[in-house]
Parts: C-alpha cells; structure tokens; sequence
C-alpha cells in the first residue's frame, strides 16, 4: 500500500506543472517587436496579405482593442449598441493589422529598443521604447500605454514622441463622422482605409 501511495504522489508531482507566469508590460511588448521583425524581414516574399497573416496573432495578443475602441469613441460610443462595439472593435482591429502591414514592409537594419516601465496613477503602465531606423536617422520614441485586464497586460494607446497618441488621432478622425453621419458610415469608413492600405500592396 505505501509503495502504490508513493507511485500515486509522484504522479502528481509530476503531472502537475507549475502555472507559467503571466508576461510584464515589457515582456508583452518585446514579443510584439520580435514578431514584427521578423515579418519585416520576410516582407517582400511575404507580401501584403502574407504580413497580415503573420502579424494578426501578435497584434491580437499585445493589444487590448475592444478597451482602445472605446476609447478612441469616448462619450460619443454611448449611443452605440453591444454588437455595434463588437463591429467597430473588429473594423478597427483590421485596420490596425492592414496599417503594420503596410508601414512595416520590409527589413532595413531597423532596431527596437525598450525602456523601463513606468506604472501611472490610473494604474496602467507605459512601456517606452524607440524605433531606430538603418538609414541613420534619428530614433523614434514609442510609448506603449497599457492595462492590466484579468492578468493580461495588453496596449491601449501608442504615444509617438512621448505626445502623440494614437486615439486621440483617431478619435479626431472617426468620431465627427460617428456624429455627422452615423454608424453605417464610421463602419464603411474604416473598412475602405483598411481595403485602401490592402491595396498598396
């Protein structure tokens, strides 16, 4: 009996494996540039719709986007319903695969770097980081805003020289057409910028 309790213990030890810890900021951001590097590198034989392809499960992974859909919205996403969110979410989430996509097509001795986090009040994070280009240009500071969402670290807004964020450009741009037009329109908008960006190859 204690020979078979000593089988069944060690069963346990070894069937059980320790819970993987969950990715910091940092970590969530690095994975994200190493995939994009390396479809960078690849681009050209790729293609457009191979780059999309690619990157689809990175941005999925680091970015919280039903979070930045509603905020790049603000007030104005109130008047829209559940399933209205979840389509514009999703326009919003092609779109974002379409602009890397197409911005970041091919490799030409680009570096990133990331920086130390720093948490804010509101208790997300920014995870600074620069792109340096080949070329001899000067670098480019890209911030990453995110949140904590259940254990999941996850990108909210991108500042471009520590002042630019994404949503509020995003917000200028998508949301007098929300107001002036309606949702129909917003939804039809974004889907011809993603086709638009599709289309340069």
């Amino acid at each position: 009996m204690r020979k078979l309790l000593l089988a069944l213990l060690m069963i346990l030890v070894v069937g059980v494996a320790p819970a993987k810890a969950a990715e910091t900021p940092a970590e969530v951001i690095q994975a994200f540039y190493d995939q994009l590097l390396a479809v960078m590198k690849n681009g050209k034989q790729l293609g457009f719709k191979g780059r999309v392809g690619q990157l689809a499960p990175a941005v999925d992974k680091a970015f919280d986007m039903p979070e930045m859909t509603r905020l790049t919205l603000g007030s104005a996403g109130k008047i829209l319903t559940p399933e209205q969110m979840s389509q514009l979410t999703e326009a919003f989430r092609n779109y974002t695969f379409a602009n890397y996509a197409a911005n970041f097509d091919d490799f030409g001795g680009e570096r990133f770097e990331i920086g130390q986090p720093r948490p804010q009040t509101n208790g997300t994070v920014v995870v600074p980081s620069k792109l340096t280009p080949g070329d001899g240009t000067p670098p480019v500071a890209l911030d990453y805003v995110m949140r904590d969402d259940g254990g999941k670290w996850g990108i909210t807004d991108i500042l471009m020289e520590g002042a630019v964020s994404q949503v509020a450009m995003r917000r200028s741009e998508f949301v007098s057409v929300l107001r002036r037009e309606g949702f129909p329109r917003l939804l039809e908008t974004i889907e011809k910028k993603t086709e638009a960006l599709g289309a340069k190859g």
